[in-house]
């Protein structure tokens, strides 16, 4: 009896061992033939993790769910940038805003105005590991800066900002201390999660961090839309509330469009090789394409932290007694004449500015004169690098007003009357929308390139075997 039941439990562990060895082999070898959908798969278990986080409050600290963040404030700006954690006041509050802003003071400190950063940004790969260095030692001194100004100008009530949050422990040990600890290691856990994805993931991590904080935010505007036009309504009124709300959906798709094809718009100049590459064939000829945009929405961005600078430094005066504090947290506000005509000349210069930078026209011209490359009626060198900077200075410009345009869309409607829990937020839209295209094309280009070795190695395969067979038919002959 006892031999029945060893026969059978060693039967059973045979089986289950045999199930584990397949299943494992499976999982293997999807690893290996899968590994597009791998990362995929770990982008999205990574930014699950970030959108899980940011509805986790801070201890000691109630949110009042009735008031929201007025977009165009330092704590909107702070929210967009940083991930979208700040409208629960959650453990990911700064997300990776200190990041970003780190990363705009080293961009500007990197240009031939402070010659010791300029060297080492062009002193090759040490260079760079250094700069990243100094960028994230930044990080962690603009979080501490922001953790501590961002509790006192919502714990102190102040008017100009508006508060959503109340704390439950007035200690200072907990207001001052506690609070900025938890807030700087989640800024540091967001750069974490956010370079994770970059490394092993799909797309820009840190664009894709905020890309979840804006679009967990959508259904809810949808929702308040709705009951806008919508909730209230009698018989009498459902109809042209109905063609409102209708509008207000058709005017967003239209907006999606606008920034959709701008992005993927390019402006192509012909360019042509001597030798064997020339070709007399239009339809031959290779192309140079720029894009119609070529700074992206970074211009917006920065000038959004630009202006949410001088509200970061009086937010450690006094709110009740500092006229400067209430003077500049009023005025720079977008919606006010002061922030917003400051936001449009901020945004267009860093557009042009960032445009040729982002272009880099002096290491195309090298590339062109190293290849022998050139445009067809434009004189290799001098001539064909001013022929580019040209192009890429007209198409800046025409981006500069698109940027504007689009960032001015939520203040002016907020200025017209449309209440700011339903506008839509032109730079968020340009977030959402241009971090959606771009991990889509990366996404293709790393499906094509798989398909490209999967190919490789079939051929190599049927070579190895063919080469076999031939070895074994050959050992058959005399010579």
């Amino acid at each position: 009896m006892f031999n029945k039941f060893k026969k059978a439990f060693i039967r059973i562990g045979l089986l289950f061992s045999r199930a584990y060895l397949n299943l494992k082999h499976k999982i293997q070898k999807f690893s290996r033939e899968n590994i597009l959908t791998k990362k995929i798969l770990f982008t999205l278990w990574i930014l699950t993790i970030f959108i899980i986080a940011t509805t986790i409050t801070l201890p000691g600290v109630s949110v009042n769910r009735s008031q929201s963040i007025d977009p165009n404030s330092f704590l909107g700006i702070i929210n967009i940038v940083g991930g979208g954690g700040l409208t629960s006041f959650s453990i990911v509050a700064l997300g990776i805003g200190p990041f970003i802003t780190a990363s705009l003071i080293m961009m500007v400190a990197q240009t031939k105005l402070f010659p010791p950063i300029h060297r080492l940004s062009q002193s090759g790969p040490l260079g760079r590991r250094k700069i990243n260095i100094i960028t994230r030692l930044l990080t962690v001194v603009i979080s501490i800066i922001q953790s501590i100004v961002l509790i006192r100008t919502i714990f102190d009530n102040n008017e100009s900002i508006g508060s959503f949050v109340y704390l439950n422990n007035n200690s200072g040990y907990f207001k001052y201390f506690i609070l900025p600890c938890i807030l700087i290691s989640g800024s540091l856990f967001s750069l974490f999660l956010g370079e994770q994805i970059t490394d092993k993931g799909v797309g820009n991590g840190t664009s894709l961090l905020i890309f979840a904080g804006i679009a967990n935010q959508l259904p809810s505007k949808f929702r308040s839309s709705y009951e806008y036009f919508l909730g209230g309504s009698d018989a009498n009124s459902f109809i042209s509330n109905t063609i409102f709300f209708g509008i207000y959906i058709i005017g967003f798709l239209i907006l999606v469009y606008i920034i959709a094809y701008v992005y993927l718009a390019e402006r192509k100049i012909p360019i042509q090789q001597t030798g064997a590459g020339m070709s007399k064939n239009i339809k031959d000829i290779s192309v140079l394409p720029i894009k119609v945009n070529p700074a992206g929405v970074m211009p917006i961005i920065f000038a959004l932290i630009v202006l949410s600078l001088p509200t970061l430094f009086v937010g450690l005066l006094d709110p009740y007694t500092s006229s400067t504090r209430y003077y500049v947290e009023r005025s720079l506000r977008l919606t006010d004449p002061i922030g917003f005509t400051l936001f449009i000349i901020i945004t267009f210069i860093f557009s042009i500015g960032m445009g040729l930078q982002q272009s880099r026209i002096d290491k195309i011209s090298e590339d062109f004169a190293k290849n022998s490359t050139f445009i067809p009626g434009v004189r290799p060198g001098e001539q064909t690098e001013d022929y580019l900077i040209s192009i890429v200075l007209r198409l800046s410009i025409f981006s500069a007003f698109y940027l504007v345009l689009i960032g001015s869309l939520e203040p002016v409607l907020q200025m017209i009357g449309m209440p700011r829990t339903i506008t839509y937020g032109g730079t968020s839209m340009i977030i959402l929308i241009t971090t959606a295209l771009e991990t889509i094309s990366q996404i293709k280009a790393r499906k094509q390139s798989e398909k490209i070795a999967q190919k490789r190695k079939k051929i190599n395969k049927l070579l190895e075997r063919k080469n076999g067979n031939t070895i074994a038919n050959n050992e058959d002959l005399l010579w």
